[in-house]
């Protein structure tokens, strides 16, 4: 019998190592960006409109404290976010694309996309809503 576990971490792996050889371009060697710091970069673009911090951050990619920690300050280095202060509580800070984040942000959503493509080359819409279903049931029945 396959196991899901171990089905689910070869195609994680699989997906992660395509995204990273796709960031092997020159604009993204120079801004030495990982697959993980375009995903971080989709969503804080995606929620441009409010005040994202650390705590929203862990939540969102289900990532321990220090995980996020190590990937914000790469991230905050090599110049894609910086982290400011908001009014209403000085102890916070909000995490904030920088410019060269916003103009790279196409790049990985091409990428992304064309990534999506290949994966779901073949399969029908209907077992795409199958296989949601059952991720978000596993994914229920672990975090209860």
């Amino acid at each position: 019998m396959r196991s899901v576990g171990l089905e689910l971490r070869t195609l994680s792996l699989l997906m992660r190592r395509q995204l990273d050889q796709a960031a092997c371009t020159t604009l993204t060697k120079r801004d030495n960006l990982t697959a993980m710091h375009g995903w971080t970069i989709s969503y804080l673009c995606k929620n441009q409109d409010k005040d994202v911090f650390q705590k929203d951050f862990e939540r969102e990619f289900s990532i321990r404290k220090s995980t996020a920690s190590r990937i914000l300050k790469s991230m905050e280095s090599n110049g894609l976010i910086t982290r400011q202060t908001v009014p209403y509580d000085t102890r916070l800070k909000k995490i904030v694309l920088t410019e060269n984040a916003l103009k790279i942000h196409e790049s990985i959503m091409t990428r992304r996309a064309m990534l999506e493509q290949k994966l779901l080359t073949g399969i029908p819409e209907e077992k795409l809503d199958v296989f949601f279903e059952v991720m978000d049931a596993m994914k229920k029945n672990l975090e209860s």
